[in-house]
C-alpha cells in the first residue's frame, strides 16, 4: 500500500467533491426540473481528464502523482456516476422519458466530446 497515493486521492477527492457540491447547489437553482449540476460536473471532469492525459503524454512527464491526484482524486470526486443514475431513476419514476434521453445524451455524447477536446488542446 502506497500512503502517498492514498493521500493524493484523499485531497484530490475532497477538492473534487466540494466543487461538485457547489456546482450542483448553485446550478440546480437555475433549472429546477433538470439535474444540470451533475451534467456540468461530469463534463468538466471529462474535459480535465482529457487535458491531463494529453498534457502528460505530450510533455513526457511522469504520470503517477499528477495522474493519481487529478484523475482518480479530483475528477473522481467531481464526477459522479451514482448521482447520474439516481437522477435517471427519478426521471423514470416521474415518467420524464424525454428528459432521460436528453440527460443521458448530454453526459455520454458530450462527455466523450469533452475528453477528446481536452486531449486535442495539448496534442
Amino acid at each position: 500500500m502506497d500512503i502517498k497515493s492514498i493521500i493524493l486521492v484523499f485531497f484530490g477527492g475532497g477538492i473534487g467533491s466540494t466543487v461538485r457540491y457547489l456546482v450542483t447547489k448553485y446550478s440546480n437553482k437555475i433549472i429546477i426540473s433538470f439535474p444540470l449540476g451533475t451534467s456540468i460536473s461530469n463534463l468538466v471532469g471529462c474535459f480535465i481528464i482529457g487535458l491531463l492525459v494529453s498534457f502528460l503524454d505530450k510533455n513526457n512527464l511522469p504520470k503517477r502523482d499528477a495522474f493519481i491526484f487529478i484523475s482518480v482524486g479530483l475528477c473522481g470526486g467531481l464526477t459522479t456516476f451514482s448521482t447520474f443514475m439516481l437522477d435517471i431513476f427519478y426521471m423514470f419514476k416521474n415518467e420524464s422519458l424525454q428528459n432521460i434521453f436528453t440527460y443521458f445524451s448530454i453526459n455520454f455524447i458530450l462527455g466523450f466530446f469533452f475528453i477528446y477536446l481536452g486531449f486535442l488542446i495539448f496534442k
